[in-house]
């Protein structure tokens, strides 16, 4: 004797006998879980994706955009010194160290003592 299926759907909340997979979540630690909706539900999630062509979708670089203001004690901003971009694993040139580095004078932030 086989167990019924009895899941709760994800988006009504409802217990289910005919759950959906709508979802696998995988964990980078640990074991990964199922996200099951009821039928009437299920219509409204895209479907599953292949998790190698997830894996493939992967590669493209990382970047990190960095923009730096000064601003007076009102908040207003004073000055605009640009936008900088990192990209990671890459030949991407160092982030270069300048006055905007760090933010502010304060010695919470590193600045001069």
């Amino acid at each position: 004797m086989t167990r019924p299926a009895t899941r709760m759907c994800t988006r009504c909340e409802r217990i289910t006998d005919e759950p959906v997979l709508v979802h696998e979540v995988h964990a980078a630690t640990g074991p990964g879980f199922n996200v099951y909706a009821c039928p009437e539900c299920a219509t409204h999630y895209p479907p599953p994706r292949d998790a190698l062509e997830l894996l493939e979708s992967a590669h493209r670089r990382s970047r990190l955009t960095i923009r730096v203001y000064k601003i007076d004690a009102c908040g207003t901003v004073t000055a605009d010194s640009g936008k900088l971009e990192v990209v990671a694993g890459g030949r991407a040139e160092p982030v270069p160290r300048t006055s905007a580095y760090p933010p502010c004078a304060c010695a919470r932030c590193g600045g001069p003592r």
